[in-house]
């Protein structure tokens, strides 16, 4: 039952606000079946009555369109399937650009703590890279940071957002993810721009000094080049004709069904009516919902998470930099297996064998 009471609140939270667009529909195509299988039933009383005549030959007529209706329903298939393969793909490649986005934020943040030496630097590029994030979630609702709904006010609040930063960002007519990336920038700019090379890991005379902007810079532009994909898939709506097409097929083809089923199976057509274009209905709504996978719909991209991930692993990145940890064990850490440093056991020599001859097979 626990399942059952899921599956429908998930299936009602996903039709939304289109509710009513969603019933009207089906409710015309059944009312129509209803009205056609009992002008089926009259048909059936009218030929037993007078058998050869007007009701008989229609009755014929109808049953020889079950041909033309599978033509019918072929097409109708093709256009719902169409549609709905059309909409997935933009849920789904707007689902991939946010998981390089992710990976993306995540090594800059990591590149950041790795080569950046000023530590008050380092801190504020971390800031902005999760602020990156929020920001791109913001634009791709059609918002700003500092609007109702969104997190700006509660990035303050967490010290993550200067209220000063805020208004310059909501009053600054740019899209605010850009805003973030060219704040990136000029905090490399200053990192570079430290005397002697110190603000850098690497000092001016190492030869790796010159090649970390550039690494930088690729990780910025990758991310510059993902904002853009999705603004781009938000901007972009599939083309009305799609929208016209499929519903003209819809009610077209449960228009010619119900009488042609109404004929063969009498009643039963309004009961697998009903079923047919409650399903087929719930595929169109639904390919509306993935044509923007930006909202807050159920089948939408779950951007709150995704900015949260962001946030907590640059967090950790952070916290695992300012230990010393990981440089202490890049430094010094040595495997000890048997009290000896890196000495193989008669078991990881078997083990290493196996896997040799795996390999050679």
């Amino acid at each position: 039952e626990g399942k059952s009471e899921f599956f429908l609140v998930l299936l009602l939270q996903s039709i939304g606000d289109s509710g009513i667009f969603f019933g009207a529909c089906i409710l015309i195509v059944l009312v129509w079946s209803i009205l056609c299988a009992w002008g089926s039933q009259w048909l059936h009383v009218l030929a037993e009555s007078n058998p050869g005549g007007a009701a008989e030959r229609w009755i014929e007529d109808i049953e020889n369109c079950k041909n033309a209706l599978s033509i019918v329903g072929t097409l109708f298939v093709f256009t719902l399937v169409f549609r709905f393969n059309a909409c997935y793909d933009r849920w789904w490649e707007s689902r991939i650009f946010w998981g390089d986005i992710i990976s993306k934020s995540l090594e800059l943040g990591m590149m950041n703590r790795s080569w950046i030496a000023n530590e008050d630097l380092a801190d504020r590029m971390s800031r902005f890279v999760i602020l990156f994030s929020y920001a791109s979630k913001a634009l791709l609702r059609g918002k700003s940071l500092n609007e109702d709904g969104e997190d700006g006010p509660a990035l303050v609040k967490r010290g993550l957002l200067t209220q000063e930063e805020l208004d310059d960002m909501h009053n600054n007519p740019c899209w605010q993810p850009h805003y973030c990336l060219h704040v990136i920038r000029e905090i490399l700019v200053e990192a570079h721009s430290v005397p002697g090379g110190k603000g850098l890991t690497f000092d001016e005379n190492n030869k790796v000094h010159g090649q970390l902007f550039r690494c930088f810079d690729n990780t910025l532009k990758n991310l510059n080049v993902l904002i853009g994909n999705c603004i781009r898939v938000r901007a972009s709506g599939l083309p009305a004709s799609y929208d016209a097409i499929v519903m003209m097929s819809y009610f077209f083809f449960f228009a010619i069904a119900s009488v042609v089923w109404g004929v063969n199976v009498g009643w039963m057509a309004p009961i697998i009516i009903f079923t047919a274009s409650f399903v087929i209905m719930f595929l169109i709504v639904m390919g509306t919902k993935l044509v923007d996978p930006f909202g807050h719909d159920m089948v939408d991209i779950p951007l709150e998470a995704f900015c949260k991930t962001v946030e907590s692993q640059i967090y950790d990145i952070d916290q695992r930099s300012k230990s010393g940890t990981v440089r202490r064990l890049a430094k010094s850490s040595k495997p000890q297996i048997l009290g000896h440093p890196l000495a193989w056991s008669s078991e990881n020599k078997s083990m290493h064998r196996i896997s040799n001859s795996l390999q050679a097979r």
